[in-house]
């Protein structure tokens, strides 16, 4: 395989050569909503977006310009999603009244959905409860939200009740074949995979592999004519700021990166001797694309499946890869909500969940230290941080059953730190937890904390998102002794990991720069993942899946851990790694203390707070 190229040339090679030719797509008719609402005094339609339509047609139907509607709806440049709810501003006319009443909360339905504008200290849980639904059929229907919550005056799409029973309609309006539906009592079966206990593949067959890759590439507008008739200087720089940050690494960038990776990995292993037939597809962020791939009859002789990564395209591959048993990876998604139905999906990057557990371990083993637990005013985030503090108050009692905690909750404000200040302890340790992604309530409080060292003893414990923060001062992460997590952390100073950086510079003449927001690197990923599972196939064939616990390839990123989610279920990546900065500019692993042989009491069954000396400084 020859794989020297420069990389422009590789990428318009990769899209209009190695891939499957464009699906050329009719113009599609926009027809205006009739649903509006009233934002900070200002009436918009909502407009939910269908296969096939673009920011032009919309913009023509409802009579606006594209700069207007991207102005409401900030990032709509980099490409639509199917299902999205759109803003679109209204020119109001005489005969279009809306009541703008004191107390009016507008909701307008439209093929079963209900509208809803998020209002301050509103959560999910609380819209849901409110709405008679559950919060995960909310997270359904609004893809945008991922983990997090909505923002305060988002517009949100409700699920009413005469549509909740067909979840899968909510991101597509295509028609679905019936070969996407599994029946949901299935997926809570238990899956032994019996088929495999006695197959036993010929060690020359050609195994089919097929790679989900967004890649999307699309030439930015200019910046001047976005903001070439916008009056306001504050919009004009909002606009700026975000355009900067969007173009600095186009996406397209980041996945060209991630190909890169699995060529090298691919020419390794085909170094072995193995026989492969790969395959690249470009999914873009279209549901359309990904289901005409799969719609392909040779698709279902699949042996591996690898992306895709958008969620709502990761929904339809694995529904499908469950139906026909090919094994799917997805590279960066960090929620459960598919591999706990599907036997065949591998999760590559641990949940929330089991990062929390793991942080809460390290948390609670150092029991002994005045603990100042920090978080933002954002209500927004109040149920992760509950659940985060239940699993920390579940490790106290594992780690001191018996001796009392002292465990302090402040709620952070941008502009005052004195609340931690004074949370702080002299006659102890002093451990300060910010589960936190945001660079401005951490760079306020690591800077605050720096100046307080002279006074007091104190380490932090922060997010993987705070190694990608460029507003901190590294020297402060140090002296703080800041402890984070990340399990695809990248050791330079390690002679394979500079092996491995060489010969990438020797095939594409460029590095492996590009990150998530979690310092996830693109191209070193796409190598691990390719290498970790193609080489299990060639090990052990279909029987891969049998084989895991005694399967430890060497990979450049951290070793992954795979273990069952359920019975039912896939299989997520475990494997959680502590690091720690230290005074002497060195970054270093920190392992998680052994829990202590428990010794068995009773205790009556009441409020585990009781026993903890919690202050709660809101």
């Amino acid at each position: 395989m020859s794989l020297f190229l420069n990389r422009k040339l590789l990428f318009f090679t990769l899209v209009f050569a190695l891939f499957q030719a464009s699906f050329a797509q009719e113009p599609v008719k926009v027809e205006r909503s009739n649903n509006k609402v009233i934002l900070e005094g200002k009436i918009y339609y909502i407009h939910v977006v269908k296969p096939g339509q673009t920011l032009y047609s919309i913009a023509k139907a409802y009579h606006v310009s594209q700069k207007e509607i991207a102005i409401e709806n900030p990032g709509v440049m980099s490409g639509l999603q199917i299902g999205q709810a759109l803003k679109i501003p209204l020119v109001t006319t005489l005969d279009e009244q809306i009541d703008t009443s004191p107390g009016q909360e507008p909701a307008y339905n439209e093929e079963g959905f209900a509208y809803h504008k998020v209002k301050r200290r509103e959560t999910l849980y609380s819209i849901a409860r409110y709405y008679n639904v559950a919060v995960e059929q909310i997270r359904t229907a609004n893809p945008e939200l991922g983990w997090g919550g909505p923002k305060t005056g988002q517009v949100i799409r409700i699920p009413l009740p005469q549509v909740l029973d067909h979840p899968e309609t909510v991101l597509d309006t295509l028609p679905v074949d019936s070969m996407f539906h599994v029946k949901k009592d299935s997926l809570l079966e238990d899956y032994n995979y019996e088929e495999l206990i006695f197959q036993h593949d010929d060690p020359n067959r050609t195994y089919r592999v097929a790679f989900f890759i967004p890649f999307d590439f699309q030439e930015p507008e200019p910046l001047d004519s976005l903001i070439k008739d916008v009056r306001s200087v504050t919009r004009q720089n909002r606009i700026i700021e975000r355009y900067r940050r969007e173009q600095k690494i186009p996406q397209a960038e980041n996945f060209l990166e991630f190909f890169q990776g699995t060529l090298l990995a691919i020419d390794s292993i085909r170094q072995s001797g193995m026989k492969l037939d790969v395959r690249f597809y470009d999914t873009r962020k279209s549901m359309i694309q990904t289901r005409s791939i799969i719609e392909n009859e040779d698709m279902e002789e699949l042996d591996l499946i690898i992306g895709p990564f958008y969620p709502f395209n990761l929904e339809i591959v694995s529904k499908f890869a469950r139906k026909y048993r090919i094994p799917v990876v997805t590279p960066f998604y960090a929620e459960q909500d598919y591999v706990r139905g599907n036997p065949y999906l591998f999760q590559v990057s641990p949940s929330l969940e089991q990062r929390y557990k793991e942080a809460a371990k390290l948390i609670a083993s150092k029991h002994m230290y005045n603990i100042v637990y920090v978080r933002d005013e954002d209500s927004l985030n109040i149920e992760k941080h509950d659940y985060f503090k239940e699993l920390i108050f579940d490790g106290f009692d594992d780690y001191c059953p018996v001796e009392p905690v002292i465990f302090k909750e402040v709620v952070q404000k941008l502009k005052h730190t004195d609340e931690i200040i004074h949370s702080l302890s002299k006659d102890k340790k002093n451990l300060v937890v910010v589960p936190t992604r945001n660079e401005a309530l951490a760079s306020r409080v690591v800077s605050s904390l720096y100046f307080q060292l002279k006074k007091f003893e104190i380490e932090v414990i922060g997010t993987p998102y705070w190694t990608e923060f460029s507003s901190i001062d590294y020297r402060y992460y140090h002296e703080l002794s800041l402890i984070y997590f990340n399990p695809f952390w990248v050791d330079y100073l390690d002679p394979d990991v500079n092996v491995f950086l060489n010969r990438y510079r020797d095939h594409f003449h460029n590095e492996p720069q590009s990150t998530t927001k979690q310092g996830i690197n693109y191209g070193i990923a796409g190598y691990d993942i390719t290498f970790y599972f193609i080489n299990a196939l060639r090990l052990y064939g279909s029987r891969f899946i049998l084989s895991l616990d005694e399967y430890q390839p060497d990979l450049v990123m951290e070793p992954y851990n795979f273990s069952r989610v359920s019975s039912a279920g896939g299989f997520e990546n475990a494997q959680i790694t502590f690091y720690q900065f230290t005074p002497e500019m060195n970054i270093g692993k920190i392992e998680v203390p052994d829990l202590p042989v428990k010794s068995f009491f009773f205790r009556p069954l009441e409020d585990r707070r009781r026993r903890f000396l919690y202050f709660d400084r809101n």
